[in-house]
């Protein structure tokens, strides 16, 4: 089911890179984070799983979240807030791509516990064009309560699928 990869190279996060550098999905992933309270490397996950033809499903999801909830809390928020703060102190600039750099390697940690529950996994549906529907479980799973879907998340869908 995995396709092949070179010791130790998590082909999950070598996706994130690539599609992150995207201005607008870039743009969209904030916005779910800023507004909605989305984690961006769920996001990204459900993307790059509905670009292998994977469906996601709730019980993944869970386990995928729960292994990493921790961290996301402790570590990488934590340096995302003190970075975000960093950025309107005058004379801050280097102590801001220090953090920068360190919330990149911790995001980085997030996604290879991420991407060792995915290789745990005996198997994930099959599903053609499931980006939409991988993305709206990643946001109804972090907002049970919302009554629409914003629109940032269809853009995200639109910016992935280029």
């Amino acid at each position: 089911m995995h396709e092949q990869d070179s010791v130790g190279e998590n082909v999950f996060w070598t996706y994130s890179l690539s599609v992150y550098r995207r201005k607008e999905v870039a743009q969209c992933c904030l916005a779910l984070q800023d507004d909605a309270g989305v984690d961006v490397n769920l996001l990204l996950y459900a993307g790059w799983l509905a670009g292998k033809g994977q469906r996601l499903d709730s019980y993944h999801l869970e386990q995928v979240a729960a292994a990493v909830a921790d961290w996301r809390e402790q570590v990488v928020k934590p340096l995302r807030d003190l970075r975000r703060h960093l950025h309107t102190i005058a004379g801050a600039e280097l102590l801001w791509e220090a953090l920068k750099a360190q919330e990149l390697s911790a995001e980085q940690q997030q996604q290879d516990t991420m991407y060792a529950c995915y290789r745990a996994l005996v198997a994930l549906p099959a599903g053609q064009d499931c980006l939409r529907e991988n993305l709206r479980m990643v946001f109804r799973y972090s907002n049970p309560r919302a009554a629409a879907l914003p629109d940032s998340l269809g853009g995200l869908a639109l910016a992935l699928a280029c």
